[in-house]
């Protein structure tokens, strides 16, 4: 029981650490922008002189928080996710370093997909495990549970498009690449789990009290 808590760990780390890349790639687009969260980190990251992961760490518990007072379920998974994308993501900035800034709209468009396209593999990677939704996935769910009425992905919607508007507010980039990982980013994810085989809404994801219950399980 404990061996297959590590092999399921490592599935989660691994996939968030792709979740870093993706994120990092969508950096390096410059001018031509990136997804709502990491343009509201780069936003807190212009306005403070932090580094882009620790403007998502920031974000990652206000959400975290919001999703506590909410009572979303939250397990390893939710708590590693928070930690985990920043450190990945500044270390894959740190890496891509030597890299000239991104000038050119279309090579800075083509990075942003990119980043989403990586992004939404590792949603899947770091999903699969069952240790807990990320904790921008909670919150989308605590409010979709008070607007029943609504499709989730216009819920989504909205939270993301919130979430934009203060990252431009606050001076973030805003581009071509933005505005087409807004629109294509459900099918970006719908597609990438077509080729994975993936259902994500057949996973049970396990609580902190669920997994601990499971590694100590005799």
């Amino acid at each position: 029981m404990k061996q297959n808590y590590l092999s399921r760990f490592a599935l989660c780390v691994l996939g968030l650490s792709f979740y870093g890349l993706g994120g990092a790639l969508g950096v390096l687009a410059g001018s031509a922008g990136t997804n709502a969260w990491s343009t509201l980190a780069l936003g807190i990251s212009d306005l403070t002189a932090i580094s882009y992961g620790t403007g998502t760490f920031l974000v990652s518990l206000a959400v975290l928080l919001i999703d506590f007072l909410g009572k979303g379920k939250l397990g390893f998974g939710t708590l590693l996710n928070a930690v985990l994308i920043p450190v990945f993501s500044d270390l894959f900035l740190a890496l891509f370093a030597f890299l000239p800034p991104v000038t050119h709209p279309v090579l800075g468009t083509v990075l942003s997909l990119l980043g989403q396209t990586v992004i939404a593999f590792a949603t899947i990677l770091y999903m699969m495990p069952a240790l807990g939704c990320g904790p921008r996935d909670t919150l989308m769910v605590i409010i979709g549970r008070r607007f029943p009425r609504l499709p989730i992905g216009t819920v989504k919607f909205f939270i993301e498009l919130a979430v934009l508007l203060i990252g431009v507010l606050l001076g973030a980039p805003f581009g071509i690449g933005t505005v087409l990982v807004m629109a294509l980013q459900a099918s970006i994810f719908q597609m990438v789990c077509r080729i994975c085989r993936y259902e994500p809404r057949d996973v049970v994801h396990e609580d902190f009290a669920d997994t601990v219950k499971g590694i100590f399980k005799k």
